[in-house]
């Protein structure tokens, strides 16, 4: 394995973090590709990274990335690939959150961001749509079917915390066994 210079980590975390979207396992992907064309990291080493950001509290991805920058240039590099992976997509929070700010002050700015919103919650229901269809069959539709419509009747109706909803749904999945 090559050792890098803690520059080059910086620039492959703020690269990879600030161009790919999707969340954190679309991140890691990319960050895995380029650890091992590099020879940067051992397959061992990427797996035992990976595993810890997993059962660690909190951002999967961050933790991935200390332990990562840790195995690459050791403390210094633990703190800047969390650096350089939080600090640029922080400061674009903060920027939309002011262009938000601003926007829902003018009509037309807030006729934009309505419209963002609903696609977003359409995109929601669209792949939570797809998630219930994929459980579905002409055997089995009562009960996919029946549990989405009550997690949905308890999350909006009754407050029920999400985590919540799921437990009673795994519950109630595991106990109903169809013949």
């Amino acid at each position: 394995m090559t050792r890098p210079r803690l520059k080059d980590v910086a620039w492959l975390f703020f690269r990879v973090g600030n161009t790919t979207f999707g969340g954190g396992n679309p991140t890691i992907a990319v960050l895995q590709r380029e650890f091992f064309e590099r020879h940067w990291l051992s397959q061992e080493k990427f797996a035992i990274a990976f595993g810890l950001g997993r059962v660690t509290p909190g951002t999967n991805l961050l933790a991935f990335c200390a332990a990562a920058g840790w195995y690459l240039v050791g403390l210094a590099g633990a703190i800047t690939a969390v650096m350089v992976i939080t600090i640029p997509s922080s400061i674009l929070v903060i920027w939309l959150t002011g262009v938000y700010d601003a926007g829902v002050k003018h009509p037309l700015g807030l006729s934009i961001i309505s419209a963002i919103i609903a696609a977003a919650v359409g995109t929601m229901m669209g792949a939570a749509v797809l998630l219930v269809r994929s459980g579905l069959s002409k055997q089995n539709w009562i009960k996919p079917l029946l549990i989405a419509i009550a997690a949905f009747v308890l999350a909006r109706l009754f407050a029920v915390p999400p985590l919540v909803v799921i437990g009673l749904a795994a519950v109630v999945g595991f106990f109903w066994v169809e013949a």
